[in-house]
């Protein structure tokens, strides 16, 4: 299983139902949900690359209002950061699996546990 690779990004959207003047006064109207998208680049007809954005996942509130937008947020800021944070365990993975303390072994089978969710395993 691999994931979209590329930066993701958090960017605030708002809905169609409050127009595009939501956008333009963000100071009083909060977003509806975050997106977060993954930067990706192509080579065009031309051989040129070509940037876009793809959405990977949309964070939203259904609360009514009672869910703070700041938790939502954060959610969408962790999802954002998942490709890295995976490398990165890869890498203290390695890292554990050469040393011989306890502590290090202990740690070693919640990392590999951790990598194998993200991975779909």
């Amino acid at each position: 299983m691999r994931h979209t690779k590329g930066k993701w990004v958090v960017r605030p959207s708002w809905s169609y139902r409050k127009g595009i003047s939501a956008k333009e006064n963000t100071k009083n109207n909060k977003p509806d949900e975050y997106t977060v998208y993954a930067n990706i680049e192509r080579k065009t007809l031309g051989g040129q690359d070509s940037p876009y954005s793809i959405a990977i996942a949309s964070m939203q509130t259904y609360s009514n209002g009672k869910r703070p937008m700041d938790e939502v947020k954060a959610n969408a800021n962790l999802i954002s950061v998942a490709p890295e944070m995976l490398q990165e365990l890869k890498a203290i993975e390695l890292g554990l699996n050469h040393t011989d303390s306890d502590w290090a072994k202990e740690r070693l089978g919640y990392v590999r546990k951790i990598i194998a969710k993200a991975e779909g395993e």
